[in-house]
């Protein structure tokens, strides 16, 4: 008689913060989270963002494909697969925005929240020329060492199209040499604009209320991004 496998059904639900659609979820296990491990010890993003990834796929039964998540339904789901995991307290050394020693501290996973407001997804650059807009997925989001490089991928990879006159070009169809020489034409508040709707995607993220230990001052600090839970 063949041993029985355990704990290898979706039980938990929750909604997408990007379309509010109902998902279900089961806990990581021991495979996966060995994947976890191996992949957070490489230091590597790409290799760690990989595996939250395949953990997804795997933990949703493949009803959900990480790559056709936003950045952000990514992130949410995640924390709310690892809190059904090991636990929803997560204990955080937070900094004192006083004395900047740092107090421990504990959040519950499950009161995190991932509020999404409808953008406005058509930014006029002049009279002329505007740029159609997405949120970003998982798939378009590749880790550079390069600071500056990694935030030119992301801005890229929210714009869907350029509509100028009565023309609508694709960004997916244009060779990413162009779209740059595109970009950097631009004046810096052209550019500012498109910059804004980057720095307003959603993420998952916490209001964290302490007093410090070491100096007595009453904090409250915003975390925001999965990496901020951990």
């Amino acid at each position: 008689m063949a041993l029985p496998v355990l704990n290898d059904t979706p039980k938990y639900t929750m909604k997408l913060p990007s379309t509010g659609k109902t998902i279900k979820y089961r806990p990581y296990l021991v495979k996966e989270e060995k994947i976890l491990l191996m992949a957070n010890e490489t230091k590597d993003p790409n290799q760690m963002m990989n595996a939250i990834g395949d953990t997804i796929e795997a933990c949703t039964s493949n009803k959900v494909k990480s790559n056709d998540l936003t950045t952000f339904d990514l992130e949410y789901i995640f924390l709310k697969i690892r809190s059904k995991s090991v636990g929803e307290e997560v204990k955080l050394n937070m900094p004192c925005e006083s004395c900047e020693e740092r107090t421990e501290t504990s959040i519950n996973l499950d009161e995190v929240v991932c509020p999404v407001d409808k953008p406005q997804t058509i930014i006029e650059i002049d009279d002329k020329v505007s740029v159609e807009l997405k949120w970003p997925s998982y798939a378009d989001i590749t880790a550079s060492e390069d600071v500056s490089d990694t935030a030119i991928n992301l801005l890229i990879s929210c714009i869907r199209a350029v509509i100028s006159d009565d023309e609508r070009i694709d960004i997916q169809d244009e060779p990413r040499e162009q779209i740059i020489n595109f970009l950097e034409s631009m004046t810096s508040s052209q550019f500012q604009k498109l910059s804004e709707f980057v720095s307003n995607v959603p993420s998952v993220k916490h209001d964290i209320v302490f007093d410090c230990e070491h100096c007595g001052h009453h904090n409250t600090i915003e975390v925001k991004g999965m990496q901020s839970f951990f």
